[in-house]
C-alpha cells in the first residue's frame, strides 16, 4: 500500500498482536505468532480519512480509532486476536531476544567492514538510535508484555 503509517498499538493481551493506523483509512492488524511476513487482517475505518490514533482497551477485546475529522470509532475483535496463543508470550519472547542478537552481529560485522575500508561512506548515512536507546526500549516492551521471568 502507498499510505503512510499515523499510529500503533500493541495487544493488552497477546504478545504477538499490534495495530498499525495508516493514513488512507485502513487499520492493519499483525500476529507475529502466526506470521511475520504478512498482515493478518485490514480493516476499512473510513472512507480514506487518515486515521491518527489507536488505543486498545485493557481487556484486549475493543480497539477505539481516531481520525482526523475527529470521529471516533470502536472496534470490537474476534477471539483470535484476543485469546493468546498457547505458550505465546515465550515465543514472542524468544523472536525478540533472537532478533536483538541478530542486530547486533549485524552492527558489529557493518563495524568490522568499515574499519578495513579505506573510506568510510557511514557519515553519508542517517544514524539509527543508539544502543543504549534500543535496549531500554526493549526492556520497556519486556515490562509492558510481561514477558520478564
Amino acid at each position: 500500500h502507498e499510505a503512510y503509517l499515523s499510529a500503533g498499538a500493541w495487544s493488552p493481551t497477546r504478545a504477538g498482536v499490534f495495530c498499525v493506523a495508516r493514513t488512507d483509512g485502513w487499520l492493519d492488524f499483525w500476529d507475529y505468532y502466526y506470521r511475520m511476513n504478512q498482515v493478518s487482517l485490514s480493516h476499512r475505518v473510513t472512507d480514506g480519512d487518515a486515521l491518527t490514533t489507536v488505543a486498545p482497551e485493557h481487556s484486549g477485546r475493543f480497539v477505539a480509532v481516531g481520525d482526523c475529522t475527529g470521529t471516533m470509532t470502536l472496534l470490537e475483535l474476534c477471539d483470535g486476536l484476543v485469546q493468546p496463543g498457547p505458550n505465546e508470550k515465550n515465543v514472542i519472547g524468544q523472536l525478540i531476544d533472537r532478533e536483538m542478537k541478530r542486530e547486533k552481529n549485524l552492527d558489529l560485522a557493518r563495524k568490522a567492514a568499515g574499519n578495513r575500508k579505506a573510506g568510510d561512506d557511514r557519515a553519508a548515512r542517517p544514524s539509527g538510535p543508539s544502543d543504549e536507546l534500543l535496549e531500554q526500549r526493549r526492556e520497556a516492551f519486556l515490562d509492558q508484555m510481561g514477558l520478564r521471568e
